[in-house]
């Protein structure tokens, strides 16, 4: 019974030792959100104006990538502030980068047309 006993008190002395412990690791506690923002536009045909439907809308330096809907419309979320380049592929045009796209506000449009090859 001492043992039980004794193995109770020394599992509650290192339980509350513990605890303590990462109470005040300060490791533990979240960093004030970074600002997310979008990148969002559409990619047009150079010439007729028609939207491209699933065009690839590429972010260069981040594996981020997404497809133009059904209205030649794209929107990349959760981007953070800073100026990138996009790259826009679709078949039987000109890849196209547009270069310099400033995202420093929660809505960023950028439309984009693309010459057919």
């Amino acid at each position: 019974m001492k043992k039980i006993i004794i193995a109770l008190v020394v599992f509650t002395a290192i339980f509350a030792q513990s605890a303590t412990f990462a109470s005040n690791d300060k490791t533990n506690t979240p960093d004030a959100p970074a600002t997310a923002v979008s990148i969002s536009g559409k990619v047009l045909d150079a010439i007729t104006g028609e939207a491209l439907v699933g065009a690839v809308v590429e972010v260069e330096g981040v594996d981020v990538s997404v497809f133009t809907d059904l209205e030649g419309q794209f929107s990349i979320n959760n981007m953070q502030t800073g100026t990138y380049v996009l790259k826009v592929k679709y078949i039987s045009y000109e890849d196209k980068k547009v270069e310099s796209v400033k995202v420093d506000s929660k809505n960023n449009n950028v439309d984009i047309t693309l010459q057919s090859k």
